[in-house]
């Protein structure tokens, strides 16, 4: 699904409303997951797995195409320009690294999806 979501974002919708998409996507198999948890349906054990089964695949359509698009989308956030030094209005100098700057945001992202997620 990965795959399918960079095609598509490359190709046709752009990663922003490939994102919007995939998180529909995503929020549609989360309620096909909460309705395979129904009484009603749980009483068929049989139709609990299969509704339970395609809650999963259609999360993982959502999620297969979030994934390979939001990535790249956070370094297109970062200016692209070459390493320079900045003086500051105390008189201090600066090293400006866009790669620094660009490893810092992903260290803080999947900081925030490993502890804040779960949440």
């Amino acid at each position: 699904m990965p795959l399918v979501g960079a095609y598509l974002a490359d190709s046709f919708w752009g990663r922003y409303k490939t994102l919007c998409v995939a998180i529909l996507i995503a929020l549609i198999g989360h309620v096909v997951l909460i309705a395979a948890a129904a009484p009603s349906v749980i009483k068929n054990p049989d139709v609990a797995i299969g509704v339970f089964a395609v809650a999963i695949i259609i999360m993982g359509a959502g999620t297969g195409w979030f994934k390979s698009n939001v990535s790249p989308m956070i370094a297109e956030q970062v200016a692209s320009h070459p390493l320079y030094v900045r003086t500051n209005k105390d008189g201090s100098r600066v090293l400006v690294d866009p790669a620094q700057t660009t490893a810092r945001m992903y260290n803080w992202f999947y900081l925030a999806i490993k502890y804040v997620e779960p949440l």
